[in-house]
C-alpha cells in the first residue's frame, strides 16, 4: 500500500521521469529521520523533510522524500542500513 501511495504521488507530477523507482524506508523514531537529514544534507543529496503541519505533532519531521535521480551512489551510503516498509 505504501509503494502504491508513493507510486500515485510521483506520477501525479510531470517532474518526475517515467520509469522512477520508488522505495520506502522505515526509521524507528524522529532523531533517526532528523539524522538522515542532516546527512543527505552534508553529501548534497537534495530531498525534502516532511514535518506535520497541526495538532500535538506539529513540526515533528514524519518523512523524508528524496529526489528522483539517475546515480543513487550518495544515497545509497546514508540508506542502505534502513529496512524497507513492509
Amino acid at each position: 500500500m505504501v509503494a502504491q501511495t508513493i507510486h500515485a504521488a510521483g506520477e501525479s507530477s510531470d517532474r518526475v521521469p517515467a520509469g522512477t523507482y520508488a522505495v520506502a524506508l522505515s526509521v524507528p523514531n524522529e532523531p533517526v529521520l532528523e539524522d538522515l537529514h542532516d546527512r543527505l544534507e552534508r553529501r548534497g543529496v537534495p530531498h525534502v523533510v516532511i514535518r506535520e503541519g497541526e495538532g500535538e505533532f506539529a513540526g515533528q519531521a514524519m518523512a523524508i522524500g528524496i529526489e528522483p535521480t539517475a546515480d543513487r551512489t550518495e544515497i545509497r551510503k546514508e540508506v542502505s542500513s534502513l529496512p524497507l516498509v513492509r
